[in-house]
């Protein structure tokens, strides 16, 4: 369930595992990263947190049930297309940015996501703003 939930909260965010490798300033590589989505490894408390923090969300958010429906589960599954320029560039630039201002960006989101999941459990598609950073 973990690494079902950590590739949902990523995905959710438009980011890579290299971008979530960069967003935790490289506590745990990419790989070790894919290995936690795939059930393959556990991640530590302490990269367990840090993960957390970088999508502004308690650690046992990531333990818990999703609630989610069939619809959600394929918007979540293909909100961003990693071949997309468009995204890619945007990730880009939302990287280039000063880590307290991510940090900022992603914790808003994460409370968008949570919300939906813990509150608003009737509703099929999300509203939340996925790929729309302020860049200015």
């Amino acid at each position: 369930m973990l690494g079902e939930r950590l590739r949902r909260f990523r995905l959710a965010r438009g980011m890579s595992l290299g971008d979530l490798e960069a967003a935790i300033d490289g506590l745990v590589s990419s790989q070790t990263l894919s290995k936690y989505e795939h059930r393959k490894l556990q991640p530590t408390a302490r990269v367990l947190n840090r993960i957390a923090s970088v999508f502004g969300i308690k650690s046992a958010q990531l333990w818990g049930e999703p609630f989610c429906d069939t619809e959600t589960d394929q918007l979540l599954n293909h909100t961003v297309e990693p071949s997309s320029e468009k995204s890619l560039s945007e990730r880009r630039r939302f990287l280039q940015l000063p880590k307290e201002k991510r940090n900022r960006i992603l914790r808003e989101q994460a409370e968008e996501m949570a919300d939906f999941y813990e509150n608003d459990t009737s509703i099929a598609v999300p509203t939340l703003p996925l790929t729309n950073f302020a860049l200015s």
